[in-house]
């Protein structure tokens, strides 16, 4: 697991560029098989944004249309990308929901690209995801406290980012 400390939304940029690009390396080395990748964290710590500075850096056009909250997931088929998916399931509160989304498939399909807000909700189903052979990334953003700022030296931190991943 790696641990940043972020201290502004480029920082954020920069670090969802950075896993952007080493997931697409995967996924070509692995031909068929694209990471999972699961986003988590408070109301309001970036994972949006992450998800659109990630989406934008593997070529995925529409990137900046926002986060699909209401819509649930947007897909997207591009040439370099192949198939993506963003979604949000914070709406959702069940299995059976993120089966009538579709979801549940997506998840389970290798040829995927799958980044999905909001997934720690569905405990069970990530350690589901961890004993499959499928690539699960998952990116916990969190605020950082000021007291947390302030031993750190650093007044400016705002948000801590952990990346597991399991493959």
């Amino acid at each position: 697991m790696s641990a940043e400390h972020i201290c502004s939304e480029a920082e954020l940029n920069a670090l969802a560029l950075r896993t952007a690009f080493e997931a697409s390396a995967f996924s070509v080395q692995a031909e068929v098989v694209r990471p999972r990748v699961l986003l988590s964290g408070p109301l309001g710590a970036g994972k949006s944004t992450y998800a659109r500075s990630f989406l934008e850096a593997i070529g995925v056009d529409r990137a900046a249309e926002g986060s699909p909250t209401f819509s649930i997931a947007h897909e997207y088929v591009d040439s370099r990308a192949g198939r993506v998916i963003h979604a949000d399931a914070y709406r959702l509160k069940s299995e059976a929901e993120l089966e009538e989304t579709g979801l549940l498939d997506a998840l389970w399909d290798p040829g995927v690209l799958l980044l999905i807000e909001w997934m720690d909700l569905f405990p069970d189903l990530i350690l589901k995801l961890k004993k499959s052979e499928l690539p699960v990334w998952e990116v916990r953003i969190d605020f950082v406290s000021a007291e947390q700022s302030a031993s750190s030296r650093n007044p400016d931190l705002l948000r801590r980012v952990q990346i597991s991943r399991n493959f």
